[in-house]
């Protein structure tokens, strides 16, 4: 790289949209997962000022972020939370609730053939935007609840509430979040129309079964087009949302500028949760592996790279949720990020060293060392549902604990 490319600045003085291209200290010497990342929060800038004087800037990566419509931009200051996790959680779960209950009245609807109103989901779309403008940690933690036998209406939460964290990010209206809510919502509502077995089969599917499921982007486009009320980006979003950047996804082949924004959200999103979640075929698999999938797929033009940056942004390093190991043995739930120190969030140790149940409230931003006077820090994320730990069983202490 010449050093025409390349400029020196002091971490104090970093901004938004600058691309870190080289730090004052080895990288093996910092948690940053990548050798290069752009500034896409205030938060980063403060992680990049605790482990460094100064970086190197690559001028031809850095740009000022655009939003894409005028008419949704709304300041980036959104970012801040203004309700604690402890105000949230409850409101949270009622929502999820709430939104599960829906979408199972509304897929029987449409398979016993009767008439569908969409405005009724929209509703708990609605409350989901105000929970995550609220406090975005609450929902996430609820996003790792999973029910047996609930895997679609689970994926279709999860992919609304990721895609209105990601546009929260991005600074769009709360009206526009609805919108994109929606599109999360319902964006795989054509799989109804396809047989159950076929779905949870726990094989790989042969290339007629592939054909069948490679249907359900016109099937939930065919339900939306014919329901009461339905937002109209929902329908474009339930046709294309397993189409790629480079023309290479179906059913069409559209190509990166056929494509609009919402669609890339939702095709972004909808892979991390499928990667995170259970399936008939595997298991789980991590956070860190889920980050490893979607980069891949920028860097190969499948998927739009800098809203694949945005979205790790959002989500950080350890989201709410997220089943940790710590340094010391212990193992823990996340329940809140620490923007000054994202490395270091709040946490419920929920398994002492010998994997015995405890739980303990701890904050890591203010405990830096453990019992035994050692560094205390994560150490590894964990897939969903290591040692059988699930977030639901632990909503009493959470409660508990923080009043």
């Amino acid at each position: 790289m010449s050093n025409t490319e390349r400029v020196k600045i002091r971490a104090k003085d970093l901004r938004l949209g600058m691309y870190v291209c080289e730090l004052d200290r080895p990288w093996s010497e910092t948690p940053f997962l990548f050798e290069g990342f752009e500034l896409a929060s205030p938060a980063d800038i403060q992680v990049v000022m605790q482990y460094c004087e100064y970086v190197y800037i690559d001028m031809h990566r850095t740009h000022v972020v655009h939003m894409v419509l005028d008419e949704i931009r709304e300041p980036f200051s959104k970012t801040g939370k203004s309700a604690s996790f402890d105000q949230e959680i409850q409101a949270a779960e009622s929502t999820r609730q709430q939104t599960s209950s829906l979408l199972k009245s509304f897929i029987d609807d449409i398979r016993f053939g009767q008439s569908v109103d969409v405005q009724l989901g929209q509703s708990a779309v609605s409350e989901c935007v105000a929970s995550i403008l609220r406090n975005p940690d609450a929902m996430l933690y609820m996003a790792q609840i999973r029910n047996k036998g609930e895997q679609s209406s689970q994926h279709a939460f999860n992919v609304c509430v990721f895609s209105i964290l990601l546009g929260r990010h991005l600074g769009l209206s709360p009206k526009a979040l609805e919108g994109l809510g929606t599109c999360g919502l319902l964006h795989d509502v054509g799989k109804i129309s396809i047989a159950d077995a076929l779905l949870n089969k726990p094989d790989r599917l042969n290339a007629e079964e592939q054909a069948i499921l490679r249907q359900h982007p016109k099937l939930g486009r065919d339900i939306l087009m014919s329901a009461r009320n339905v937002y109209a980006g929902a329908v474009d979003v339930a046709y294309c949302h397993h189409e790629h950047v480079d023309g290479s996804g179906y059913p069409r082949g559209l190509h990166d500028v056929q494509l609009n924004l919402h669609t890339k959200i939702v095709s972004i999103v909808e892979t991390y949760d499928d990667v995170t979640s259970e399936r008939p075929y595997r298991p789980a698999r991590t956070h860190l592996d889920a980050i490893m999938l979607l980069n891949k797929k920028a860097k190969s033009n499948k998927f739009d790279a800098k809203l694949v940056e945005r979205f790790l942004a959002c989500l950080g390093t350890y989201p709410p949720g997220s089943i940790v190991e710590l340094s010391n043995g212990e193992v823990a739930l996340v329940l809140e990020t620490n923007p000054g120190q994202r490395l270091r969030p709040r946490i419920l140790v929920v398994r002492d060293p010998d994997h015995n149940p405890v739980e303990r409230l701890v904050d890591m931003a203010e405990q830096q060392v453990d019992g035994r006077g050692q560094p205390y820090k994560v150490k590894l994320v964990r897939p969903p549902g290591y040692l059988d730990i699930d977030p639901r069983q632990y909503r009493a202490t959470i409660t508990k604990v923080f009043n």
